[in-house]
């Protein structure tokens, strides 16, 4: 995977910036379009990205005659799976050593899909995905490197801190800016620039305004392909955070917000793991490596936030 380092960027990026906008706004541009901003990013932390990293409308989320996307970041095709649908395979035995034990969380008797997500140091993380087979078992279907926030990961986050939670959570809400593929969940919503997750709720919605993250629009692109809320302030807690996803890389980063992002391959795969069983049996445990004993039997703990007495 390739890393971009950022650039700073220079008075005369931001004057040309600035001219461009003012062209943009002057020409009719759609209110919905000023929310064109990164991933948990206020409109302010988005303007102050390197132009290759701030996408913006025209750029990453440019598209070609044949429908293949043109951005940065961008890995593999839109057939990322095999045509009969089914996830890809296990990586092979010892390709990492994970610090928790599986069978040791704790989590309803239907429960057939686990997404582990491992930190390993920064806002680097390893990420598995697990499905209970036919003896109960939990059987590992794949494993990837992924992404954490800037700062890291917390059990005390607060919007804005750009820290990924910890904790065990029921993952929900199956959505992106693709079309739904083969095996997709049947609940998958498509969004465009209707479509708000809202802060106020912590919820997707459509025809309301207000602070949040508009999903479907050009700033996104890449990065909300495909997505699953984590779970994470269900009750939508004030000064907690919202939108907090588990999304694909985009843009070349090497960071989120808060979120988790991995290769659009394995998110694909998640996704139809998820659908092969629907809402309520899908589940996501996040903690820093050697740090998920606090972490197995959280569900529904604190409020929906995460576990207290966690790293």
């Amino acid at each position: 995977m390739r890393k971009d380092r950022k650039k700073p960027v220079g008075r005369s990026g931001i004057y040309l910036g600035a001219a461009a906008l003012a062209l943009f706004i002057g020409f009719g541009a759609p209110l919905p379009a000023l929310a064109d901003f990164g991933p948990g990013m206020s409109k302010e932390e988005w303007a102050e990205l390197a132009p290759e990293e701030n996408p913006g409308e025209g750029s990453l989320g440019e598209e070609n005659p044949g429908g293949e996307n043109l951005g940065e970041g961008i890995l593999g095709e839109e057939n990322l799976l095999e045509e009969n649908g089914k996830a890809s395979e296990p990586a092979a035995d010892g390709a990492q050593t994970a610090s928790f034990s599986v069978n040791q969380f704790r989590l309803p008797e239907n429960a057939a899909v686990l997404a582990v997500v491992e930190g390993t140091g920064g806002s680097s993380s390893q990420v598995y995905a697990y499905e209970k087979n036919g003896q109960g078992r939990w059987e590992l279907r794949f494993e990837t490197s992924g992404y954490l926030g800037r700062n890291g990961m917390s059990a005390n986050r607060i919007s804005g801190d750009k820290t990924t939670p910890i904790g065990l959570f029921e993952l929900n809400t199956p959505f992106g800016q693709k079309e739904a593929l083969e095996g997709f969940p049947e609940n998958y919503i498509q969004v465009d620039e209707r479509y708000l997750w809202s802060d106020e709720k912590n919820r997707l919605v459509t025809g309301e305004t207000g602070e949040g993250e508009w999903v479907g629009t050009a700033g996104y692109a890449d990065y909300y392909d495909y997505c699953l809320d984590m779970g994470y302030n269900r009750n939508a807690l004030p000064k907690k955070g919202s939108a907090l996803f588990i999304h694909c890389h985009g843009g070349g980063r090497t960071e989120t917000s808060g979120c988790v992002s991995i290769e659009k391959e394995r998110m694909i795969d998640l996704l139809r793991l998820y659908g092969t069983y629907g809402d309520g049996r899908c589940f996501i445990a996040l903690a820093p490596e050697g740090g998920f004993e606090a972490v197995y039997d959280s569900l529904g703990s604190n409020q929906g936030l995460s576990p207290q007495g966690a790293l």
